[in-house]
């Protein structure tokens, strides 16, 4: 298998209405941190490469180009919600970046990435980037079959949000907040179906395609 690494870049909303959620925002990340050591630890031939965007009306890097067991955890001392939503300026420099550190092993099959944005709210605060822009980013990077992205959207219209954004609607989901924990573990549980597949030779498009028996899209009218 030429395709070993994994580049998971994680843009988590850092606003202000994120504060009421902000308990199984931080305990369900730290659950996806568990998976991605349990995966590493499954699939020893692969690497997983994380990085965490958070963004409120500024954009910040908590971590880059991480191994698992050198991450550190979420926390209220790390992660504070504030201010307003500068939703597509963390997507784009996110972009930006990963294309400059990663883009040619990801052009050469020896990388590929999966890109999960998470937020509770719409854009309101952007400076650099419109949705034209990255729309037509996602469309682009998708095409070669080794970017994935995703979008989870907490008490919104995820639905009308990714279709904005160009985002396949296999790769979007809708839930409560009161469910963020469980939600935060299932994206998780999507990359350790992602490993899978690449350990098989693989790399899926669809990264929520194990939740199809659940009602992960009521938002879709």
């Amino acid at each position: 298998m030429k395709n070993k690494k994994t580049i998971y870049q994680f843009v988590l909303d850092k606003s202000g209405s994120m504060s009421d959620c902000l308990s199984g925002t931080i305990s369900g990340f730290n659950e996806q941190l568990k998976k991605i050591t349990e995966l590493q630890a499954q699939f020893p031939e692969q690497e997983f490469c994380l990085s965490l965007t958070t963004f409120n009306d500024k954009i910040a890097y908590p971590f880059r180009d991480l191994q698992v067991q050198n991450i550190p955890l979420l926390s209220v001392e790390n992660y504070v919600p504030s201010g307003m939503t500068a939703l597509l300026d963390a997507i784009g420099f996110s972009i930006k970046r990963i294309k400059e550190v990663h883009g040619e092993s990801v052009e050469e099959n020896e990388a590929s990435v999966v890109f999960v944005i998470l937020t509770d709210g719409h854009e309101n605060s952007s400076r650099f980037f419109d949705y034209l822009q990255i729309a037509s980013q996602i469309k682009e990077l998708e095409s070669t079959g080794k970017w994935n992205f995703s979008f989870v959207g907490a008490d919104i219209d995820a639905m009308q949000t990714s279709r904005m954004l160009n985002i396949q609607e296999q790769n979007v989901m809708s839930f409560s907040k009161d469910d963020m924990r469980k939600n935060m573990m299932d994206i998780g549980n999507s990359l350790g179906a992602y490993a899978k597949s690449k350990h098989e030779g693989n790399i899926k498009t669809g990264i929520f395609d194990i939740f199809e028996d659940r009602d992960r899209r009521k938002n879709k009218e």
